[in-house]
């Protein structure tokens, strides 16, 4: 979390929302594991090591879409023994991944859900702070960093100035891991300070990214 007040210039941080889900132990014992890079997939997994796409899927549950996978998670390869005694009249269907900008616009749906209920006005989305989440979202994902403050655009108020925003009230919100908008909000609003941004009678606009793995949300008030 990361607030400022530009006229009062206070900068309060806090957690940075890190906060990765778990799923139940795999069905089938890991002979390995495999570290994703950048351009792997499921598919291509299965096939470096001669398993069947079904038996790698069930292997990790851990994966709540099977086609969404990011840099530096971890996949249990699962003998090929299990893969032939699995795949005997099965078949896998595999949910296609949804679109970033989707769920960035869950988000703010979410978002604003929870304003409501407390009785302050929604957000309206901003396009310009929109495309610098984005851009903040990718930065972290490909530089391998998880902070407010970027190796290449510095801080969210730095990246503001260069994006030409301009605002009285500005606040970030970040997080790393969740799989879907539902989890990653839950994991905002049970912190106290993401909670605060997300609940500030200050802000008027909000910019949301998701971007492999890599969440986040600005505010502005201008």
């Amino acid at each position: 979390m990361f607030v400022l007040n530009r006229y009062k210039k206070l900068v309060v941080t806090g957690a940075l929302g890190l906060s990765v889900l778990m799923g139940s132990s795999a069905a089938f014992a890991a002979t390995a594991t495999h570290t994703v890079s950048g351009n792997d997939t499921m598919w291509l997994i299965s096939k470096q090591y001669g398993v069947s796409l079904t038996t790698l899927i069930q292997a990790n549950p851990q994966v709540a879409n099977p086609n969404i996978i990011w840099a530096g998670m971890k996949i249990n390869i699962p003998s090929s023994s299990s893969s032939n005694a699995s795949n005997a009249g099965k078949q896998t269907t595999v949910t296609p991944a949804p679109t970033q900008s989707s769920f960035a616009s869950q988000v703010v749906t979410l978002v604003n859900q929870e304003r409501t209920k407390a009785g302050l006005r929604p957000l309206t989305s901003n396009a310009a702070l929109t495309a610098m989440a984005l851009d903040k979202a990718k930065d972290m994902y490909n530089n391998g960093y998880f902070d407010h403050t970027s190796p290449t655009y510095g801080s969210p108020f730095d990246m503001m100035t260069k994006y030409g925003i301009q605002y009285s009230y500005a606040g970030e919100n970040i997080a790393k891991g969740q799989q879907t908008p539902e989890a990653v909000m839950t994991a905002w609003m049970n912190s106290s300070g993401h909670r605060a941004n997300i609940l500030s009678p200050n802000f008027t606009q909000i910019g949301v990214a998701y971007y492999n793995g890599e969440w986040v949300q600005d505010f502005i008030s201008n």
